[in-house]
């Protein structure tokens, strides 16, 4: 029946080869088809003959808290509230319901969900341990320099503390610090496990000044950040700049013009290529590089027709370009080495992420780029290895490859021989950090550690994949387990600050063109409920998919809230941008330093230190990871630590030589 009213729908409002009267006829049919719905067989009820005149407070509470919920988090401003289609349409559906003024709305009725809200938040916050506190800064519209505070639950729910106006301060060290200070000790310095931004040295410093404070507070460099560093060193090589400057001419030159543009699209449409049309380059955007890339090679059968069918429509330029197949080639070839890091962004943005995930991924795209078969250029393709082994060496692998170990599939499977105790020097530390721990407790976590590795008891049963590593190691009963202790808070750390790329997403939504000059508590207090909404929408919502599983509920709201894509003004912008790559990053006010130390042997990967990438391995690797962790508070009994002061490789070598 739904097929038969589309096609109706079609012929009366689409169709351009009916006539007139077949039209009409249409017409007719789709007006009969509202205005005289088919009867119902259920028979009605004798209140369905008249409305309500009266409405009880409960409901007045559910619709004030569900009107609130749908403006916060479909960015509609609050003054749609005034407007008389959408008065109509409220009273339409409930006569009884009186809306509020646009003044009440923006401030008591927001003011009092926020209040509400927070105080949910904050008992969340004070039930959990190892929260990641995520810090990031943001241009405002009005050229305010915003920092978002973000709480990272061992859960996986990200809540927004606070956001702040820094417009008048100094970004120093020392001033962060203070205000990454005041959010610990506002939510408790003894609920935190770490502190996660990307790799400006102002942020740097900053982490390490919290750390000499609080030492179990470990800095965390932001892994997408990183990652997303290597696509931003590839896009410097001038093969990479003159493919993707070549590609952003043509889709600029589509978005242009009207009549090449609608010819494009009538070949994709006839040629039946699915994934959309071209797509556009934007270098403040992760993984759209692959994007642009992808779209010309998936459209090259419909811009060679375009080019052979109408050439009189396209420049010069851009008819040399797509007659060249060498550019064709070049985009394949560029594409080789840029979808591995866009899949392992990709990999790595999901919330539930951990620092496990993060060493799989890596060690992936390390195999991948040293696969002798990837490029055909081999001047580009050592110039790709000599990158990766560059950000390699400035990775800070210490907690990753401790995840790496701690996950129960893997157990540091392919590590090379001395590895191992290296691992356990690094969790040694993290003890003596983490639980005052001492000599007695790190000699019971190396052997803890070593009846791990080697599948002994309580460590002999299998990880299945459908629990979460955290489940696992709670089902570890021993007495004075410190390698549980350990393992549940690495697999806590979130490896990202992801979750403050999506606010100020959100907040660039919010703060469009209608509505530049929202304040910043204004934007806290609808940033804070979006998140809040967002991450609780399958209690929050009573009616909304509620016939979905929870993996396919989020998925429908990802396609509303997570989605936001950046306007065309920005693409217009980025041809210019390719040229400035060069441009020092804050981030990388090391790299120079770094290039010099870094040893050149060609096509070799510096991950080969520390692996044996051998089938093993490789199977290994091929199993997805995705972890939600269910942290819990870890009860503490007294224990005599020992001695503080000790030799941590002598008392290692003494426990592996046994």
């Amino acid at each position: 029946m739904r097929k038969v009213c589309e096609m109706v729908d079609h012929l009366a409002l689409s169709c351009t080869k009916v006539s007139i009267e077949t039209r009409q006829i249409f017409l007719q049919e789709v007006r009969d088809r509202n205005t005289h719905p088919p009867p119902k067989k259920k028979q009605k009820k004798i209140t369905a003959s008249f409305e309500s005149i009266e409405i009880e407070n409960s409901k007045v509470k559910r619709i004030n808290h569900a009107l609130t919920r749908l403006f916060v988090c479909c960015g509609i401003p609050f003054s749609i509230v005034s407007n008389p289609f959408f008065i109509d349409f409220v009273k339409s559906l409930c006569p009884a319901y009186e809306l509020p003024n646009r003044v009440t709305f923006a401030g008591s009725w927001v003011n009092q969900e926020l209040a509400t809200v927070a105080t949910i938040i904050y008992d969340e916050a004070q039930s959990s341990t190892n929260i990641t506190l995520g810090i990031d800064g943001w241009a405002g519209p009005n050229g305010q320099s915003i920092y978002a505070f973000i709480l990272i639950l061992p859960t996986g729910k990200e809540y927004i503390h606070s956001l702040k106006d820094f417009s008048l301060y100094s970004h120093t060290a020392d001033f962060i610090s203070k205000e990454i200070l005041k959010v610990i000790e506002d939510v408790g310095c003894d609920k935190f496990s770490s502190v996660v931004s990307d790799n400006a040295s102002t942020m740097v410093a900053a982490k390490k000044l919290v750390n000499e404070k609080y030492p179990h507070i470990l800095p965390v460099r932001c892994i997408t950040h990183h990652v997303n560093l290597l696509t931003t060193d590839i896009m410097k090589h001038e093969f990479s700049k003159s493919t993707i400057s070549k590609c952003m001419t043509i889709i600029k030159y589509f978005k242009r013009s009207y009549k090449s543009g609608a010819l494009l699209s009538e070949e994709i449409k006839n040629n039946f290529i699915e994934g959309g049309g071209l797509k556009g380059y934007c270098v403040t955007r992760w993984t759209t590089s692959f994007e642009c890339l992808q779209s010309i090679l998936r459209c090259e059968r419909a811009l060679h027709n375009v080019f052979e069918k109408n050439p009189d429509t396209l420049s010069t330029e851009v008819k040399e370009i797509i007659r060249n197949r060498i550019f064709f080639q070049d985009v394949e070839e560029l594409t080789k080495v840029i979808q591995p890091i866009k899949d392992v962004l990709t990999a790595l943005e999901y919330k539930s992420t951990t620092l496990c995930d993060c060493f799989i991924q890596l060690v992936k795209l390390a195999i991948i780029i040293k696969s002798s078969s990837m490029l055909t250029n081999t001047e580009f393709r050592s110039f790709c290895l000599e990158k990766f082994n560059l950000r390699w060496s400035q990775f800070d692998f210490k907690l990753y490859m401790l995840g790496f170990f701690f996950h129960p599939l893997y157990r540091g499977k392919g590590l090379k021989i001395g590895i191992f105790r290296q691992i356990c020097h690094w969790a040694i530390e993290l003890l003596i950090n983490k639980v005052n721990g001492g000599k007695n407790s790190a000699n019971q976590l190396v052997a803890q550690m070593s009846d791990y590795k080697d599948y002994k008891k309580p460590y002999e049963f299998g990880y299945v994949d459908t629990y979460s590593v955290a489940s696992w190691w709670k089902m570890v009963e021993q007495k004075d387990n410190w390698i549980k202790e350990i393992a549940l808070l690495i697999n806590s750390i979130a490896p990202h600050n992801v979750g403050c790329e999506r606010v100020f997403s959100v907040l660039g939504w919010m703060c469009e063109k209608r509505r530049s000059r929202l304040s910043v508590d204004r934007m806290h207090a609808m940033a804070s409920l979006h998140a809040y909404y967002v991450t609780n929408a399958s209690s929050e919502m009573k009616y909304a998919f509620s016939g979905l599983s929870d993996q396919q509920f989020f998925a429908e709201l990802n396609k509303s809230f997570n989605n936001l894509s950046f306007s065309e003004e920005e693409i217009e912008e980025e041809k210019d941008e390719l040229f400035q790559l060069e441009i020092e990053d804050n981030e990388d006010e090391d790299l120079a330093q770094d290039q010099e130390e870094l040893s050149k042997a060609d096509n070799k990967i510096i991950m080969d230190k520390y692996f044996d990438i051998n089938d093993e391995l490789q199977k290994a690797l091929g199993v997805e990871v995705s972890v939600i962790i269910e942290r819990e508070p870890v009860i503490i009994t007294p224990y005599d630590h020992g001695d503080k002061n000790f030799d941590i490789d002598a008392l290692i070598d003494a426990n592996l030589d046994e």
